[in-house]
């Protein structure tokens, strides 16, 4: 966002004209800690505490059936009052629209966020990999659990402190196809 956008005042910003914006704004005013576009995708930043009913107002009056994606992010080095967040990606397909969340955690020593899967189902596996990735607990998925790495496995490898030198990695080696060429040491 240019320096000139950021001082222009927000009703004059062709962002906030977007009628999803103002649907979100007119129930949840004071929530809303942001919207921009970027890349041409609109992206809206709102507070922990109304994500599940800001998730259900975008489902069943705006339209937004489909969750496409949902990341958590670590946000350890970018010029932010928060480190953790999660990304909602999702999409009206009747007006072939999408549309940002973007969600801060409160707490940076134990990120939590409400489960949005009651809304859309999809959201469950990724819930999963958020919190098995970067250590979100995504609170009423009563089904959270890692799934990409071991049950006994200890830290968050998506973290930017993560230490990627702890875990010894394992090589297995195969044969090599034949008509492959050979390696050389």
């Amino acid at each position: 966002m240019t320096e000139e956008m950021e001082k222009a005042p927000v009703e004059d910003r062709p962002e906030e004209k977007d009628e999803d914006v103002q649907a979100l704004r007119s129930r949840f005013g004071v929530h809303i800690d942001g919207v921009r576009l970027h890349r041409g995708q609109l992206s809206v930043t709102l507070s922990p505490e109304v994500l599940v009913d800001a998730a259900r107002l975008l489902r069943d009056a705006r339209g937004y059936r489909q969750l496409s994606f949902l990341a958590g992010v670590d946000c350890l080095e970018l010029p932010v009052s928060y480190r953790f967040k999660a990304t909602y990606s999702l999409l009206d397909l009747e007006r072939s629209k999408r549309l940002r969340l973007e969600v801060p955690c409160a707490d940076d020593l134990e990120p939590r966020l409400p489960s949005v899967r009651e809304i859309w189902p999809g959201a469950d596996k990724h819930e999963c990999e958020a919190f098995d990735m970067v250590g979100i607990v995504f609170e009423g998925n009563a089904d959270l659990e890692r799934i990409l790495t071991p049950e006994d496995f200890e830290g968050y490898p998506h973290r930017k402190d993560f230490d990627i030198s702890a875990e010894p990695v394992e090589f297995s080696f195969r044969e090599t196809p034949e008509g492959k060429p050979e390696a050389v040491d």
